[in-house]
Order: C-alpha cells, then structure tokens, then sequence
C-alpha cells in the first residue's frame, strides 16, 4: 500500500492560490470580495474552466486526521433519521456515541457521515435549510456533535453530502423563499431545478454557474467552520440520461456533443469543490466515490472517472468505486476491483478505496448464501498492490440486531480478524 499522501500537486496549488481572487454574486456573497477568473490549461488534453467562486470563507488550520490505510462505514440520512427524530441534543450524542463505539470495535478508523442529503442541512447553514429529520424537537447543531464525537475516537470524519439532489416538490414548496434551492424553484423551475420523471426527488442542474456556486460555497461553509477531515460525495450525479433534463441549457452551450458536454459541467464542479476546499484547509481531502460498474459512470453518471484517476490530486484526492458486486454478478467482483487497480496505478497521488455493499447479504442470494463473503472480498482487494483501504455500506446491516443478527456477528467477527 502506499505509505503517505502525496503532496498536491503544482496544478492544485496555482488553483489554491487563485482562488484568493473571488467575487459576490446575490445573496450567496458576505462582504469581503474581489474578482476573479481562471482557466486550468490542458488538463486531460483540454481546458477546464472552473465558475467563479463567489465567497471569501475564513480559513481553518484543523489540522485534518486521515489514515493511510483508511477502513471506513457509511451512516446514511436513513440512520441519522432514526437517531435525530424527535431527539434531544444528549440523547442524539448517545446515538451517534453508540454507533461510533460499534464501528471503533470492529477495526474501522473512518466514517462517512450524511450532512447534507437533499439539498437540507444537519447543521445551521447560510446556504441550505434544516433538515426536517429532527421532527418535533428543538434543532441543534447535530454535525458539531457528530464530529466531536468521532474525533474523540480517533475517528476520521468525512462529510458526506449528495450536491445535486434535492427535496421532493412538495417539500421544496415549504423551504423559506431566503434559500437558493427555493429561488431557482421559484425562478428557474424546469431549468436550474428540474423535476425528473424516474424520480421523486427534485434534482439541480449543474450546467449552470450559479448551481455550481451554491454546491461549493456549501461545501466552503462546512470545511470553513468545521474541524471534518474530508468531504465525501457520491455518485449522484445526473439523475437521467433524457435529454430532456437539461434541454435549454444545451442548446445555449453550442456543444454539439450531449455527453461530453454534461461531462465538462461535472468536471468543473468537482474541479471546482476540491479548490474551494483547499483553499480553505490543505489538509482536509476531498473523495468521490462513484459507481463500481466504470461503463455506467460515463452512460448514466457522466463522471469521467479515468480523468479523475489520472490527474493528480487536481479533481479529487481519493477514489471510492461501489464494488457491490458478487464474485457471479454480470459485474464480477475480482474483474471490477482489477479493473479500478489498473486505473489508478500509476497515479501515486490517488489514493484508492473499495467499497463493498454488506447491504447486498439482506437481498441478494450470492450474498445471502455465503459465509462471511464480506470478509472475503476484504482480503482480495487488499491483496492489490495499490489498494489501500476498504469502505463498508451500510450501518444498518453490518449491525443488524434483528432477523440477519447471528449472520452479520458471524461476518463482523471474520471482518475483524482480517482488519488486525
């Protein structure tokens, strides 16, 4: 396994230093601003233009905790539900205490923490509204508490927020009008917010600067007043491959190329999250971690992962492919983790992390009918030279209590003799 992170590279430092230079745009903007514009030249064999980035956030000298062989779970807006829900502030921090302390136990160093699902926040943002997770209780500040907690255990904790999804229409309808995400419903429904046939959810578009700006001045408030190790996203990206979604603003870009024109809008918005976060604290990484299947990333997603993969640290600092396959899936498990190795090997800078669904032994057959298959793929990806840690989704099956209860102890008993 590689031994340490590699230092940014000299692209990522122009950009960092770049984005001194920044200016307000409506009510996104406080009050310390100065211009700014900036292309990266010949990334990939082609020019990136990052948007302007419209806040000054103050910088943050936390000094991030991350691992070099991270072992990492996943707690979802699902779990967080069920703990914030009509919740106290002392009794969520016995929750998430407890949930940490199940993590800890297990050999896991590292935690990725929903802080923004849906375009809402477990926090108090300029940006984003509350989430509606605490119900009838008074709010508190939740990821305050989330991290105290985990960096108490030595936990690494990674902020993990969906940027381009949001509410449902009937809930975006009772956001207060003060919010962007309420704005561009109000103003540009259909345009910079659109409703999606295969889905109940709203979704932003990405293809405008202005949505870009609001996902990555989130991101800078999180990173700017928080002490997190990292920001975490997914593989949330488009919603849909109809050209439908994103019609007009097509047409306007006099790209002729559907697919790589959605590509370039999320380019630049990764591109543009990594920055903002540098600029405001080197040492806090910034992760994606998208589809395991790498066909689907480019025909469904429109992520280019092998450009993020090749490129440094410029678009992100660590790749986490959702490996969720069995080792007899139309995907294979071994073929998929060689295929994400080879991809990334002769980037040193990249640091490499499979995910695994320990979800799937709750509905799949391979999953369900084989012993401790969890374990097993543990030890084959790390059997891979440049694979330097694993990620474990979800929280609720891995510590099921209920109908999987004696399976997930015998599969979280063999996890921890492999992780020793």
């Amino acid at each position: 396994m590689k031994k340490k992170y590699i230092i940014l590279s000299a692209s990522l430092l122009i950009a960092v230093i770049l984005l001194e230079l920044i200016f307000p745009t409506s009510r996104l903007s406080p009050d310390r601003t100065c211009p700014f514009k900036h292309d990266f030249d010949s990334i990939y064999n082609q020019q990136i233009k990052i948007p302007s980035v419209n806040t000054v956030f103050e910088k943050n000298d936390y000094s991030a905790l991350n691992y070099d062989a991270p072992v990492g779970v996943w707690i979802s807006y699902i779990e967080l539900s069920q703990m914030l829900k009509n919740s106290t502030e002392d009794s969520f921090r016995n929750e998430i205490s407890n949930s940490y302390e199940k993590i800890s136990s297990l050999g896991a160093n590292t935690v990725y923490v929903h802080v923004r699902a849906f375009s809402d926040a477990y926090y108090f943002s300029e940006y984003y509204p509350l989430t509606s997770a605490f119900g009838d209780s008074e709010p508190f500040d939740a990821l305050q508490i989330m991290i105290e907690e985990a960096h108490k255990r030595n936990l690494s904790f990674h902020a993990w927020i969906n940027p381009l999804r949001c509410q449902s229409e009937k809930n975006t309808l009772e956001i207060p009008r003060e919010y962007a995400v309420r704005k561009m419903y109000d103003v540009s429904f259909g345009e910079k917010i659109v409703a999606v046939e295969s889905s109940p959810f709203l979704w932003l578009n990405p293809a405008y600067k202005d949505v870009q700006a609001l996902v990555y001045n989130g991101v800078g408030e999180i990173v700017s007043k928080y002490d997190v190790d990292a920001i975490h996203i997914d593989d949330y990206f488009y919603p849909t491959i109809s050209d439908s979604f994103d019609k007009s603003a097509f047409e306007q870009s006099g790209h002729s190329d559907l697919s790589e024109w959605r590509m370039s809008n999320i380019d630049n918005l990764v591109l543009s999250i990594n920055a903002q976060i540098k600029n405001i604290n080197p040492s806090v990484l910034f992760e994606i971690s998208p589809q395991g299947n790498i066909s689907n990333n480019y025909t469904q997603m429109y992520a280019d992962v092998k450009k993020w993969c090749k490129n440094d640290n410029v678009f992100c600092d660590v790749i986490i492919p959702q490996v969720y396959f069995g080792y007899n899936s139309s995907s294979p498990y071994l073929e998929t983790i060689n295929a994400w190795s080879e991809m990334t090997k002769e980037n040193d800078s990249i640091k490499l992390v499979i995910g695994l669904g320990v979800y799937k032994i709750s509905e799949e057959s391979e999953f369900m009918n084989t012993e401790n298959i969890i374990s097993k793929q543990i030890s084959d990806a790390l059997r891979l030279e440049n694979v330097d840690g694993i990620s474990l989704y979800g929280y609720s099956v891995l510590f099921n209590d209920d109908e999987l209860a004696e399976k997930m102890e015998s599969e979280r008993e063999a996890i921890k003799i492999i992780l020793k």
